[in-house]
């Protein structure tokens, strides 16, 4: 009997971030989470425009990895989809590293920053920590 594939099983590794809108980011992310999700991207947010550009051959490479991650979700083939996935969106619609770790922390770090970012206004991961974070010295 063949296994059941649901929506639980096609999840990626680790979210990757898409502008709703590239051309107006005022408009926000979308965070893909799973197989349907990275499909369904690769038909919209900008993305759609690679599949006859200069990029066509990373929108090939997505499509190509998530359909096998559809049909198979296994641990290799899901992290295949995620990274095609992820190469496509940094080439063609870069998020911000700030605007991602707000919309989809991945790690711990990244968890705290982003709920510090909107009390602390600007985030800021390569600089030095905010006064909020140092000690106080008197």
């Amino acid at each position: 009997m063949p296994e059941l594939v649901t929506e639980a099983s096609q999840t990626l590794p680790a979210p990757v971030v898409v502008w709703l809108d590239p051309t107006r980011p005022e408009f926000g992310t979308r965070v893909i989470t799973t197989v349907p999700d990275g499909l369904a991207a690769l038909n919209r947010h900008g993305i759609d425009d690679a599949r006859h550009g200069p990029h066509a051959q990373l929108w090939q490479d997505a499509a190509a990895a998530l359909k096998a991650a559809s049909v198979e979700p296994n641990p290799n083939n899901l992290r295949r989809a995620f990274d095609a996935m992820l190469r496509l969106v940094k080439r063609v619609a870069p998020v911000p590293t700030r605007v991602r770790v707000l919309s989809a922390p991945r790690g711990l770090r990244e968890r705290v920053l982003g709920l510090l970012a909107p009390s602390y206004g600007r985030l800021d991961l390569a600089g030095p920590p905010s006064r909020a974070f140092s000690a106080r010295g008197d």
